[in-house]
């Protein structure tokens, strides 16, 4: 057994497959975690990988999940939490639980994590990673997941101060685009918008929600492949004095956003969409 030892969740898919195949072909020992645990099957072949089902959004699932780890005996280097989804929809009228739900896995979910397995996280010596997004820079119609983005860089840095005192880093690393099922989700939003209103009906702003999708997959900007992010993250993971936040493939157009006065932006943003 390997004694650097990492626990990933979402690891599954995109990004956290990369970063848990990365840490494998390194010699780490990889906890890996999602929800679909037969979708990490593959990861079996490997000795030094333990794969667990793990809902983040389910205080029972995390505390299981510990419970699995904490018979192995193992103390964990590295929390990565990776897990994360995208949703979009009117805010002004969409049921709370689908506002809740983004919150519950991009948020929630690490906060659950963090505290169900620090008691296995070295100390001093450990780390715990937080996969956040450019996107928080957005504050705009229909898209909860740069304001979960945003509460999640609010908590980690509070996490990183109050953690210090155990020696432990909390770590922000904010990526640009990547080809993920959340890229995907962007370059198929029309089509996911259209069939959602054919299903159930239109919402009163559905003629301005229309003009977002169409518009969102034209504002992507450079994109890269999963295994590129996670060789980034591998040395942010290995650095010995980390800063609180890393960045990746962030888009200029982006950064011009998160300075401007919200009056321009808001501007802005009812030209694009403007029926």
């Amino acid at each position: 057994m390997n004694n650097k030892v990492v626990l990933i969740t979402g690891a599954a898919h995109g990004l956290g497959r990369a970063m848990t195949t990365l840490f494998l072909s390194n010699g780490w020992q990889v906890i890996a975690t999602d929800i679909n645990e037969p979708a990490m099957m593959d990861f079996n072949k490997d000795l030094n990988v333990l794969t667990i089902q793990m809902d983040v959004t389910s205080d029972d699932s995390v505390k299981s999940a510990f419970e699995r780890v904490k018979t192995k005996k193992v103390n964990i280097d590295i929390i990565i939490n990776n897990a994360g989804i995208d949703r979009y929809f009117p805010f002004s009228e969409a049921p709370v639980e689908k506002f809740k739900e983004v919150f519950e896995i991009n948020l929630f979910g690490s906060y659950r994590v963090n505290q169900n397995f620090l008691s296995l996280l070295k100390k001093p010596g450990g780390r715990i990673i937080h996969i956040s997004s450019e996107s928080l820079h957005l504050s705009i119609p229909f898209m909860p997941y740069p304001i979960s983005k945003m509460a999640l860089e609010g908590y980690a840095k509070a996490l990183r101060q109050e953690l210090k005192f155990l020696g432990i880093d909390v770590v922000l690393v904010r990526p640009g685009a990547i080809w993920t099922r959340l890229l995907e989700n962007v370059l198929k939003l029309k089509l996911a918008v259209t069939s959602r209103q054919s299903q159930v009906g239109s919402w009163h702003l559905s003629a301005q929600m229309e003009k977002f999708a169409e518009a969102a997959p034209k504002n992507i900007g450079k994109v890269l492949e999963p295994e590129d992010v996670a060789e980034f993250i591998y040395k942010v993971a290995r650095k010995p004095n980390p800063k609180a936040v890393y960045k990746i493939n962030n888009s200029l157009k982006l950064k011009i956003a998160g300075i401007l006065p919200f009056s321009l932006v808001e501007k802005l943003v009812r030209k694009r969409l403007m029926v």
